[in-house]
């Protein structure tokens, strides 16, 4: 490191002390030592001084090694501790280490502590940036979940601004009209076709974000139940392919993010293919689920189309389970989307 090794020692023996520095600086170390010899001097050390390293004899007035690895973590100090003893047991030695000690060295061989500083400080190291990393990976699935959940608000708005409330929108002014005039049947009619149009858009909307329990139930019995609740509005024939799906996924998690993925994409089709016939396909294999959705609608030019919300929030569900997504598709020639989950790893 570019800057001095901050170390402070815990000894109450001169000689001793003045014997680790010899021994430190013969070994090259660049390092600031400070010493203290109890209980209170070591707690203000530890405060101020904040060390890279801490080491510590065992046994010293009133106070000893383990007493010393306990302020020190409980102070917020994770800095590798290592016992210095002239005699300690091996059963001691094992309960320093069981609560957290890098190593213990015996004062008649410290000829082996910088290497034991040198593995510690590389395990603390490495312990932290692994931690930093797992740390980066929690706050990029948290972020991604958050956009997601931002992206699916903003198509409930949508859905709710430009198709819900235009059709009460509509109602309300046929009402209007109906209460002003004779001609009040037509109208009357017509407003309460659009209320039953309005309340089967929300059923269908609040049935998008209610998550299904799929305990009890295999994800082909969840897919059957999503084309049976097909809206009776929509024209579009629907099959489910599982000749190449005999036996369910335990995983309930990936079971539900599955059938959101399904879900997702036949509203896709729904609303922009205006494709006439779909097939939902599922191949399972030991190592791999895939699930391919295909349609006989307009397609588009994969190239030039951005993705919408829809295929967004695909891709981080496939991708939180380290997946992969393919899309075919031309237009005039359908759309194929093929999602492939590997079933023996773990998720991101």
């Amino acid at each position: 490191m570019d800057y001095p090794l901050k170390i402070l020692h815990l000894e109450d023996l001169v000689a001793d002390a003045e014997i680790v520095e010899r021994i430190l600086r013969k070994a090259q170390f660049h390092f600031e030592k400070k010493v203290v010899s109890d209980e209170p001097e070591y707690i203000q050390a530890l405060k101020e001084f904040k060390p890279d390293i801490i080491l510590s004899d065992h046994s010293l007035p009133a106070f000893n090694s383990l007493e010393a690895l306990r302020l020190a973590r409980e102070t917020g100090i994770t800095a590798p501790f290592i016992l210095i003893t002239a005699t300690v047991s091996e059963e001691f030695a094992v309960s320093v280490i069981k609560e957290g000690a890098s190593d213990y060295i015996l004062k008649d061989r410290l000829e082996r502590l910088p290497n034991a500083i040198k593995s510690a400080l590389d395990k603390y190291r490495t312990e932290k940036e692994l931690a930093r990393q797992a740390d980066l990976q929690q706050k990029l699935i948290t972020e991604t979940s958050i956009q997601v959940q931002e992206r699916e608000r903003e198509e409930i708005g949508r859905e709710l601004h430009d198709n819900i409330n235009q059709i009460l929108a509509a109602t309300k002014l046929y009402l209007d009209t109906a209460i002003q005039t004779e001609a009040t049947m037509e109208l009357l009619l017509k407003s309460h076709e659009n209320l039953s149009l309005a309340i089967e858009e929300i059923r269908q909307l609040s049935q998008s974000l209610v998550a299904p329990s799929l305990k009890g139930i295999t994800l082909s019995q969840a897919l059957s139940q999503l084309i049976n609740n097909m809206p009776p509005s929509t024209s579009l024939e629907l099959n489910l392919d599982t000749a190449n799906y005999k036996e369910d996924i335990d995983d309930e998690n990936l079971k539900l993010t599955c059938y959101r993925i399904v879900q997702v994409q036949v509203n896709n089709i729904i609303r922009h293919a205006r494709a006439k016939k779909a097939t939902i396909q599922l191949k399972r294999t030991p190592e791999q689920l895939e699930m391919i959705i295909q349609d006989d609608g307009v397609g588009f030019d994969t190239k030039k189309k951005t993705s919408g919300i829809g295929i967004r929030n695909i891709r981080n569900r496939v991708g939180f389970y380290n997946g992969t997504i393919t899309i075919l598709s031309a237009p005039g020639q359908g759309c194929t989307l093929t999602v492939t989950v590997p079933l023996l790893t773990s998720p991101r």
